[in-house]
């Protein structure tokens, strides 16, 4: 069919104030890049941060706009209805929550977002069939996603643990807040999960970047600690001796033997 789905507007506001507040008799996909947003569906309420795709659709009614007054965000949407929309619902392809956009990816979909909202508002056929394409090209990537971390257990663990990964310090409360948990909440489901604290997860990864550190480069053990976020150097080894067992300087000449 060639009318099966009808592209009604699309824009890209880079310093956005707006509140929608509203029943939808459309579809809409939005995505946001920068600032904050409160998001809620009916009762649901959801806070997002930059990197997040959310769907608008008959139904809820729904509301979002900036977390703090003042604040703007970065905002992109496309809205379109027809036919082709009720296939996707119908086979899975519709996104039924918000889900986020891993960091590397976040560029590429800002500029698809971007060639969507241009060919959509092109004449003619052909730019309509490329819009059509690209939009359901993000929806099959955001399902398969959505499948992958199905599989591979909560998306929530995924991206607690890689946030814990990172060398330097990491703000719990802020963790919290991205995940639209408290952080009592978030506290207790890591250790369901794990059986580790937050805290007592992240230090081993500190130290684990730590040991590679000594023994894979000549830096100065200072240094080393800078890196890792620790701004005392007497703390650092203290703690890399409670999980290593020797200080740093016994941990690399042991290395170089």
């Amino acid at each position: 069919m060639l009318d099966d789905l009808i592209f009604l507007h699309g824009s890209h506001g880079p310093d956005c104030a707006a509140t929608v507040d509203k029943a939808f008799t459309y579809h809409t996909l939005q995505y946001m890049t920068r600032g904050s947003v409160e998001l809620s569906y009916d009762e649901r309420q959801l806070r997002l941060g930059p990197g997040w795709v959310w769907p608008c659709h008959p139904g809820p009614w729904i509301r979002f706009g900036v977390s703090e007054p003042g604040q703007t965000w970065d905002h992109r949407y496309v809205a379109f209805r027809g036919p082709r929309v009720a296939t996707w619902e119908a086979s899975g392809l519709w996104p039924p929550a918000p889900g986020p956009v891993p960091l590397a990816d976040r560029g590429r979909i800002a500029a698809t977002f971007d060639e969507i909202i241009d060919l959509a508002i092109q004449p003619g056929l052909l730019p309509r069939l490329r819009a059509t394409h690209h939009l359901e090209g993000l929806l099959l990537e955001r399902a398969e996603a959505d499948r992958d971390a199905e599989q591979a257990g909560p998306a929530w663990l995924a991206e607690v643990l890689r946030r814990l990964a990172e060398p330097g310090e990491v703000d719990y409360d802020e963790l919290a807040g991205e995940l639209n948990v408290s952080l009592t909440t978030l506290r207790r489901q890591f250790r369901e999960a794990t059986g580790q604290s937050l805290h007592a997860h992240h230090l081993e990864c500190r130290i684990a970047h730590a040991r590679r550190l000594l023994g894979e480069s000549d830096e100065p053990i200072k240094l080393i600690a800078s890196r890792l976020g620790y701004r005392d150097l007497s703390w650092f080894t203290r703690q890399f001796r409670q999980f290593s067992g020797s200080s740093p300087a016994a941990y690399r000449r042991s290395r170089q033997l």
